[in-house]
């Protein structure tokens, strides 16, 4: 081979090499150059949300007739305002590790969560003319009402389960039936001095959780046990788990 076909040998194989370094890169690239877009998007909306915050907090304390304007520049994501939750909400699905999943983070009245959108709290529910307090559990495809017990009370654990419902566009279907727990198959375990408390209240958590106790009352019976009642985000199901 003589010198000049080696030199123009060597050359081809250089941009061989040179051109798929580059492919390499941009295909590793381009994920990591998505996620620091997200990042940015995410810091931009929070900061919008800072700025709507503010006014809005400037126009509650002037009074009725008092207005501002804010400007919002958005080309990432969707912003919308919650009925359901009475919120101006943006989303972005990104693979940004912005924040852990189904976790929250609350500065003021800006909350930022990542796959976190169950809200829980306490309300009241009318059942046979009687007014009974309740957690209540909620995400965008269900929703349900467990009994409030704080102190002992003997009952059957198929009376917690107040209220179970599917959502559906904003329209609510209550489903009928009966949640009743025994362990070992003993009816008798159903009954017992129950109690229930929430694991956390407030809007956007990952995983909505009531945990009922439950304990026997008579002196032959000795058997204790946990109901844990479960709504985790985007599910269309409740999950209840028993523990002893």
């Amino acid at each position: 081979m003589s010198k000049g076909a080696s030199e123009i040998t060597t050359a081809a194989l250089y941009v061989g090499i040179t051109i798929t370094a580059i492919s390499t890169a941009l295909t590793v690239g381009v994920p990591t150059l998505e996620n620091m877009q997200d990042a940015a998007a995410i810091s931009n909306a929070e900061s919008v949300m800072e700025a709507v915050d503010s006014n809005v907090q400037e126009v509650i304390s002037e009074g009725e007739g008092s207005t501002r304007t804010v400007d919002i520049d958005i080309d990432r994501g969707e912003l919308f305002f919650d009925e359901r939750r009475n919120s101006l909400v943006y989303e972005l699905e990104t693979g940004a590790e912005v924040i852990s999943p189904q976790t929250s983070t609350r500065d003021g009245d800006i909350v930022l969560s990542s796959n976190a959108q169950v809200k829980v709290n306490e309300t009241e529910k009318e059942i046979d003319g009687e007014t009974v307090e309740c957690y209540l559990m909620e995400n965008r495809r269900v929703s349900v009402c467990i009994e409030k017990v704080d102190e002992p009370t003997f009952m059957d654990n198929s009376d917690l389960l107040l209220s179970y419902k599917f959502i559906d566009d904003g329209e609510e279907q209550e489903l009928e039936g009966e949640l009743a727990i025994e362990v070992n198959e003993n009816e008798d375990t159903r009954e017992g001095d129950i109690t229930t408390e929430v694991e956390e209240t407030g809007e956007f958590i990952g995983t909505g959780e009531v945990v009922a106790t439950v304990g026997a009352t008579d002196e032959g019976s000795d058997f204790s046990y946990d109901i844990v009642y479960r709504l985790p985000t985007g599910a269309d199901f409740l999950q209840v788990d028993v523990q002893q």
